[in-house]
């Protein structure tokens, strides 16, 4: 049996919830704190595992799966919330016009949401790029934690990235940001908030600061093209399709959240390469040593052989494809 989870529609995490059921609300607690919903303002999201999933008008992100006792119990208090209108259906006419409408909007964020997803990466308002940055940081804080003695090392990292920014007159160079985190694999990757994470192992592996550098300038590349964006819009096309043709069942929720996570952040060939003849101009408006890059891949893929499974997957070799070529 499923206990009561809430789902806040920022970080792809649900926590457990208390509800209190009223003549006209919901009382949903969630640690200290506590929602009231109005039955007027929710929406069934069910996903066909036969369980209630309610969401709020208009669609916040937030989910409440309910129990099965739960459900039973908002049964007796909001009976309304168990007709057709509160899946979103109405009469025939109606729900055929829709259906119409939904494929029509499907085949454009499935064909016109991927090719335009760099001119629509670009218009991104800054509350949801903050958004999608904060989940980043939820999943982040997952699987590493905060080096109290990187400091002094975030601080000279910081600086070779302003010089080799200031050089090549990277119009953010005061928006890029550098922090160090303990984590047990060797990687460095951009957020959507134009931060970069740099893994002590990738440090410890590295040989020189030239090759750390190397690593720096191609992050700098993903973000000064807006590589992160791109490469969530479209997944999050294939997000809106689900929620489209599936009547915003949460499916979509689910697959917009993927898609920002760190795990599934590979970019495309095209982009990999743009982001090497970014870095490597980066590098030479610096005076810097561009082997360094090259290096630091081959002795990754040397640590590389061997692994398999979930041991190789977040180093620099999952999220950074055709490394062999590159190098």
């Amino acid at each position: 049996m499923h206990d009561t989870r809430y789902a806040d529609g920022r970080a792809a995490v649900t926590r457990d919830a208390n509800v209190e059921f009223a003549a006209e609300t919901l009382t949903l607690r969630v640690g200290d704190t506590a929602h009231v919903w109005a039955y007027a303002d929710l929406q069934r999201a069910d996903d066909g595992a036969q369980r209630v999933i309610l969401k709020r008008k208009p669609d916040t992100g937030e989910r409440l799966y309910l129990s099965e006792q739960d459900g039973a119990r908002l049964r007796l208090a909001a009976p309304a919330l168990f007709t057709s209108r509160a899946f979103g259906i109405e009469g025939r006419a109606t729900i055929a016009a829709l259906t119409a409408a939904a494929w029509s909007l499907a085949a454009v964020f499935l064909l016109a949401v991927p090719m335009g997803a760099g001119p629509i990466a670009d218009h991104v308002p800054p509350r949801y790029r903050d958004q999608i940055a904060d989940i980043s940081w939820s999943q982040m804080d997952a699987f590493t934690s905060y080096c109290d003695d990187s400091v002094e090392a975030a601080e000279v990292l910081n600086a070779l990235a302003y010089r080799m920014m200031e050089a090549s007159d990277v119009a953010m160079k005061d928006d890029v940001w550098i922090t160090i985190v303990d984590a047990p694999f060797p990687n460095a990757f951009a957020l959507p908030d134009n931060s970069i994470i740099v893994t002590d192992d990738l440090i410890a592996l590295a040989e020189h600061p030239d090759e750390l550098t190397g690593v720096i300038a191609h992050e700098i590349a993903h973000i000064e093209h807006n590589h992160i964006m791109k490469n969530i819009i479209r997944s999050v096309g294939a997000g809106i399709f689900f929620d489209v043709v599936f009547g915003g069942a949460g499916a979509g929720q689910m697959v917009a959240i993927a898609s920002v996570n760190l795990a599934s952040l590979r970019y495309s060939r095209g982009d990999e390469t743009d982001a090497d003849l970014r870095g490597l101009d980066y590098l030479d408006a610096a005076g810097i040593d561009a082997g360094g890059l090259a290096r630091l891949f081959e002795r990754l893929e040397e640590d590389a052989q061997g692994e398999t499974g979930a041991a190789a997957i977040p180093t620099m070799l999952s999220s950074h494809p055709a490394s062999t070529e590159r190098a």
